[in-house]
């Protein structure tokens, strides 16, 4: 009797694994699942982990600002350019909001609108130097880092903003608690924004033009017709706003900012871009991944706190973290092109 159809479905599970495996968000889910489940049993845990509301609460807070400064810089990724301004946008959103509102007496929306459109202009600056002037976009974001921070600084003269509206509609959708569950707003903002990026990165044409941006320096994208420039500005803009909004919902849901919130945000969220698959390369990379790349950082902070490690061990496990996944991206990218040698260990 012939064994075709057991063969068959034996066939269709075999690649279905394979393409699971070889999705690029397998590795970063895996990781949290295995998280997870070391910090809910784990000897030391006496209050639970995934169990614990206020846990989950802190995770998710620390989760949703790198998690939406995140999903802008793997699109700049992808396209082959870099932003190390991100955390300085995300200080410059909240600042300029708060100040309209303190010193003008400026309504939360209006505030809102003219932090965000301030700091989309810092993206396109960014973007105009690096795509037309030819400065790498390493040297070009470093330098606006340093001066926006300034700004900030002479913005807030070294005090703390308060939001005033303490109680507006706009507030509450910003920042206010989602009701029934143990997350606040924010993290449902970038979830939301996430998925909407992760289709446009998938399903539409500029997508695909990301993808291609990113690849051999663009060269063979721009021969095809691909406006890789305009690509990339489009990219630069969409970090510094997702920036500056991650920022905004941070400070309507802690209720107030200074010159410090975002400090070191912009190496975090490059960690959790690679850690969720993007190669530092360029052309290749995943929104999805990005956000499980935020949720393991924010789960690690979270979860070594419970088990009694002591804080200063965690960004020593982060650089770890980064080291490996880079590493690992780029062996599986070289086997995946054929070669026998890592670009990254020669």
């Amino acid at each position: 009797m012939s064994n075709a159809p057991a063969d068959h479905s034996a066939g269709m599970i075999l690649r279905a694994g394979q393409r699971v495996w070889g999705r690029l968000e397998f590795a970063p889910l895996l990781a949290v699942v295995l998280l997870f489940l070391v910090f809910e049993f784990h000897p030391s845990n006496e209050v639970g982990f995934f169990s614990s509301a206020d846990l989950m609460s802190s995770v998710a807070a620390l989760t949703s600002s790198v998690g939406m400064v995140s999903l802008g810089v793997t699109a700049l990724m992808i396209s082959g350019e870099f932003d190390l301004s991100v955390s300085a946008t995300f200080a410059l959103g909240p600042a300029i909001m708060g100040w309209l509102m303190r010193e003008w007496g400026w309504h939360i929306l209006a505030g809102l609108f003219v932090g965000l459109a301030i700091v989309a202009c810092i993206g396109l600056i960014n973007g105009l130097i690096t795509t037309y002037i030819g400065v790498p976009s390493f040297i070009v974001t470093l330098g606006m880092l340093f001066a926006v921070t300034s700004w900030n600084r002479i913005i807030l003269g070294g005090f703390p903003v308060d939001l005033i509206e303490e109680e507006g509609t706009v507030k509450k959708i910003l920042g206010a608690d989602i009701p029934g569950s143990p997350i606040a707003a924010p993290f449902a903002w970038m979830v939301g924004i996430g998925i909407i990026l992760a289709f446009v990165m998938w399903r539409t044409q500029y997508g695909n033009w990301t993808y291609a941006a990113g690849k051999y320096g663009g060269g063979v994208a721009r021969a095809m017709g691909v406006p890789v420039i305009r690509v990339k500005l489009t990219n630069f803009v969409l970090a510094a706003l997702l920036a500056g909004l991650a920022g905004i919902l941070q400070f309507a849901d802690f209720g107030s900012s200074s010159v410090a919130s975002g400090i070191d945000i912009n190496l975090l969220a490059i960690v959790a871009v690679v850690v969720g698959g993007t190669s530092l390369f360029g052309a290749k990379g995943t929104v999805i991944g990005s956000m499980l790349g935020a949720l393991i950082l924010g789960s690690l902070k979270v979860g070594l706190i419970v088990i009694k490690v002591p804080s200063e061990y965690y960004l020593g496990l982060v650089g770890v973290l980064l080291v490996v996944s880079a590493g690992l991206n780029a062996r599986v990218e070289a086997l995946r092109r054929g070669g026998t040698r890592s670009t990254l260990f020669g």
